[in-house]
């Protein structure tokens, strides 16, 4: 695309030179044959004038037209899906989409091939798979899909190729084409990876908390003894 780009602006500063070249041939031939020199000097200004604003006139109509498209493309949604170890548990497989583009994406679906299975259903058959309304720009989604020692050890599909579709504008004000985009989800890229638990402040809280809850039924005990 940048290199039509680029011959297009090439092919518009050729032409434009050789209309140049072509007037000021010809108005310096009308110089020997006229004999008013000073007026056909001045309609060799005049000309020069001329298509020099033409030339100014081309530029800025592709610079801004350029300048456009650019606009729109840091406007445009972008969406990926990912298959991760679980943040907190490496040991579960869990799958992640975000929106990474300059605009929120609308109407979104996904559609996996060959399907795959999840609970008591296929992911194809889940409802945030099938139509979700709005994904908005920097905004991520995560869920857990299965426990990765389970699926490595079942005969479930290994590679799936993830076709994710969104629109930039919502389902009623619809302009232009939809959104396609393919991945391909490997299961296999993450096998023999090396296993760890991460906590977190909520993690912690949850141990103060049993902690605190083990020393008051301890004192209740050693109450119940002493009586």
């Amino acid at each position: 695309m940048r290199n039509f780009k680029s011959l297009t602006y090439l092919l518009i500063i050729i032409l434009f030179a050789v209309c140049l070249l072509l007037e000021i041939t010809r108005l310096f031939l009308k110089l020997k044959l006229d004999d008013d020199f000073f007026s056909a000097l001045g309609s060799v200004a005049d000309s020069l004038a001329s298509l020099t604003g033409i030339g100014v006139l081309l530029f800025t109509y592709f610079a801004l037209q350029e300048a456009r498209k650019q606009r729109e493309i840091a406007d445009e949604p972008v969406v990926t899906i990912r298959l991760l170890p679980d943040i907190k548990n490496n040991n579960f497989l869990s799958f992640t989409l975000k929106n990474t583009g300059g605009g929120p994406a609308y109407d979104l679906s996904v559609k996996f091939n060959p399907d795959l299975p999840y609970g008591e259903g296929t992911l194809n058959n889940l409802n945030m798979f099938k139509q979700m309304s709005l994904l908005d720009k920097n905004e991520e989604v995560n869920f857990l899909f299965d426990s990765a020692f389970e699926y490595y050890n079942s005969n479930h599909p290994m590679t799936t190729m993830a076709t994710v579709i969104y629109y930039k504008h919502p389902k009623d004000q619809k302009k232009g084409k939809a959104i396609l985009r393919d991945f391909e989800i490997n299961f296999e890229e993450r096998k023999g990876q090396m296993n760890l638990i991460t906590r977190d402040i909520s993690d912690l809280v949850k141990e103060v908390q049993e902690l605190k809850h083990a020393i008051v039924i301890a004192n209740y005990e050693r109450g119940d003894k002493n009586d």
